[in-house]
């Protein structure tokens, strides 16, 4: 055989070596090409027949483990040394420390010494003839100068005997016995032994014959193009098909690893799909009883919406009810009065239909607004909850590559316990019906401030307060319950600021106004905010700038009459869609509590229902509404019911979802407001749920909105600033604890605070 560069070819046929075997009569491993299997065939043992490269592989991972074997070995033993280095050091310092200690000792035993002996001199030499008599009563205080030497000569012999520490003895002893030698393994001796590699038998049965040359079948072809019809070879297919072979002991270890993978997996699979359907009924017996609970209460509640609430109705109701006999004076004069009126007839007729019509209205609200919640929550919550617990598993890679990641996959495994607890807790808030005090907003700080603020925005935890002016800058505010301190002044836009927006997941904020421009700003490591990114894309001042709950888009509108959606790339943000339904300046944007919805309104008269598709993400007109009169501020309540408000009216009109058309429907109630001539689109619309309360400007007043119990809405407080209809701006803050406004009449920020009565 000649070799080179670990090429071999058979010097009988001067074809490339492909095969090692043992010779039966050599007793030797040798090499053969696909010519030699058939010449010699009668010398070989056939079972153990491999490829050359199946052997060349084996040496290369006998090497690797060698190696790994004796790697670990080292940095096992290194580490030892280590250990017993840091325990020696220990050692070394215990013994210094002691032997100083020791040596102190002996240095103040020694000049304890010293002065006792000076001092006990003296004292002896001190006594005189005359005090013999009394020699037994200073002997007494003679003695008592002398050292106890048996205690110095205790405490140093202690010391000595500590000096070595047994303990750190003993680790250094068993650190080192823990060394280890690293012995000749038994893959070191796989090294030098190929014939132990070639001598893996399997076990061929005798029905494994080869259907074209009737021989034993040794090998399989495993490649990814069939060369062989049924992929089983005989060694008089070797020479005819010249492809990788896998011998089928190399074949029975990839069946077994595979099997004991796969088999890991469906036992997996079959236990984890046992537990969710008992986790499943479990769950979906919790949701039965949790609707259940809702029907119940909601029985109750409209059970409760018979209960007369007009105390003049409730009276004339009695009365009615009363026999002749049992009318008193008052009720006599009463019915004089009501039966020698016609007005006063007509006006108790008006009342009963008004509280039954009110009541009607009630019921139907109260079931309507139930049933969306119950449907949303069942599409939402329920329905996510059971689809994630029944996603079937996918494996990260593909089954022939056998890396089938089962941790991985047990992780995706989801507990439903917190889920349906999370529900639960949902529906209970949803259906408990709240009843609020009335309330008020008081003043409780105010700073003067000549430049007019038309923006204002409060960070997620009401600590900064943002304010856009007239002359471009922003300035930041630390909100402290209610005390405003200015701490940094902002200068990147070229006029006035129309709109802010504080992120209420980052520190960061977006700003928008007369310059056509958007501007990110983020907070550096010095606490101070800086501009990030500007977008550009509108051609005329943009009036309103919102984003999405996740943060991941925003949206503006315009005087250039176009509505832009912008989102985040590689962390920068581009537009990446423009609506241009509207014909006419962009007034105000609202979206949904699913966030799959958009509402506008602009000078063009027109209400812009906007939806995103779930597929494409793109967002559509699905319906325009015309109204008489155009407005500059609406706000989505529910994803079922929004408010607008129309120019320079004492108005605010309610739209409703239409179940059956699937369109928003002006509704006949309307809430009265209290407003004045003009109007701004600036001080948008704000919903505070927590609290129920709409904040709604209008002309030269900011109507404080209370949404009751029974579907009404019903105006709290009015804020006037007299005489200027576009000088009135401000914020309410996220939980409706504060609100914040900018009066030109006085040029000064207010805050006011929201109490209770």
């Amino acid at each position: 055989m000649n070799s080179s560069n670990d090429i071999w070819r058979c010097q009988d046929h001067n074809e490339l070596v492909v095969f090692l075997a043992r010779s039966i009569s050599e007793q030797k491993t040798i090499r053969l090409c696909h010519k030699c299997v058939i010449d010699k065939k009668k010398d070989l043992t056939l079972k153990n027949l491999i490829l050359i490269d199946d052997a060349k592989k084996y040496l290369q991972e006998t090497k690797a483990g060698i190696l790994e074997e004796r790697e670990s070995l080292n940095k096992y033993n290194i580490g030892i040394l280590n250990d017993i280095k840091d325990s020696i050091g220990n050692l070394s310092l215990n013994f210094n420390l002691l032997i100083d200690k020791i040596k102190v000792n002996i240095d103040s035993g020694i000049k304890t010494i010293e002065e006792s002996s000076i001092k006990f001199q003296k004292e002896l030499n001190d006594i005189s003839f005359d005090q013999i008599e009394n020699t037994n009563m200073e002997k007494s205080s003679i003695l008592y100068q002398l050292i106890n030497q048996k205690e110095l000569y205790d405490i140093i012999q202690s010391q000595i005997g500590n000096l070595f520490n047994i303990q750190l003895l003993q680790k250094c002893q068993q650190l080192v016995q823990s060394l280890k030698v690293g012995e000749q393994s038994e893959t070191l001796n796989q090294l030098s032994n190929i014939g132990s590699f070639i001598d893996q038998q399997t076990q061929i049965k005798a029905d494994w014959i080869c259907d074209k040359h009737e021989q034993e079948i040794v090998f399989a072809d495993l490649s990814q193009q069939k060369s062989i019809q049924n992929r089983l070879a005989c060694l008089e297919c070797v020479p005819e098909y010249q492809i990788q072979y896998t011998n089928l002991g190399q074949l029975q270890q990839k069946w077994q690893k595979y099997t004991e993978q796969a088999l890991k997996l469906f036992n997996f699979q079959q236990s984890n799909t046992q537990s969710k359907q008992t986790q499943l009924i479990l769950q979906l017996k919790e949701f039965r009883e949790i609707f259940l609970k809702i029907f119940e209460q909601l029985i109750q509640s409209i059970q409760n919406k018979v209960a007369l609430e007009n105390n003049d109705l409730h009276y004339h109701h009695k009365l009615f009810q009363k026999t002749w006999q049992a009318l008193s004076k008052n009720d006599l004069i009463n019915i004089v009065e009501l039966l020698s009126s016609q007005n006063r007839l007509a006006l108790v007729n008006q009342l009963i239909e008004q509280e039954f019509q009110s009541k009607d209205q009630a019921i139907y609200a109260t079931i309507y607004a139930q049933m969306q919640q119950l449907q949303n929550l069942i599409n939402s919550t329920c329905l996510q909850v059971i689809s994630s617990n029944m996603k079937s598993f996918a494996t990260n890679e593909k089954v022939n590559q056998n890396k089938i990641n089962i941790e991985s996959q047990i992780q995706k495994s989801l507990s439903l316990s917190s889920l349906i607890l999370t529900l639960s807790l949902q529906l209970n808030k949803q259906i408990t019906p709240q009843i609020f005090k009335p309330f008020t907003y008081e003043i409780v700080s105010q700073i003067s401030e000549s430049i007019k603020c038309k923006a204002f925005a409060f960070n997620n935890d009401s600590s900064i307060l943002i304010a856009g002016q007239d002359d471009g800058s922003i300035k930041v505010f630390e909100f402290n319950q209610g005390k405003l301190k200015e701490v940094q002044l902002l200068k990147e836009h070229s006029n006035y600021i129309q709109s802010l927006y504080f992120m209420q997941r980052s520190s960061s904020f977006i700003s928008a106004g007369n310059d056509k421009q958007i501007i990110v700003w983020r907070m550096n490591n010095q606490k101070e905010w800086q501009s990030y990114q500007k977008l550009e894309g509108h051609t005329d001042r943009i009036n309103c700038l919102i984003m999405n709950n996740k943060e991941d888009c925003i949206i503006s509108g315009s005087n250039d009459t176009t509505i832009k959606f912008w989102v985040q790339e590689n962390q920068q943000w581009k537009c990446n869609q423009t609506l241009l339904d509207h014909k006419g300046y962009i007034r105000c944007l609202s979206l949904n509590i699913s966030q799959n919805m958009l509402i506008s309104c602009g000078q063009d008269k027109l209400l812009l229902i906007i939806q995103q598709n779930n597929n494409n993400k793109i967002w559509n007109t699905i319906q325009k509404i015309s109204v008489e009169r155009q407005g500059y501020s609406l706000c989505f309540i529910t994803d079922q019911m929004f408010t607008f408000q129309p120019y320079s009216i004492n108005i605010m009109h309610i739209y409703q979802l239409n179940t059956k058309s699937q369109q928003f429907i002006k509704i006949e109630q309307e809430v009265s407001i209290n407003s004045g001539s003009g109007c701004s689109q600036f001080f948008p619309q704000k919903f505070i749920k927590e609290k129920q309360i709409l904040l709604n400007k209008n002309g030269q007043n900011v109507n404080l909105i209370r949404l009751h119990g029974n579907g009404q809405f019903k105006t709290e407080q009015s804020i006037q600033n007299k005489g200027d209809c576009c000088g009135l701006f401000g914020i309410i803050s996220n939980d409706g604890s504060y609100l914040v406004t900018y009066e030109s009449q006085s040029k000064e920020i207010k805050v006011r605070i929201y109490r209770e009565k």
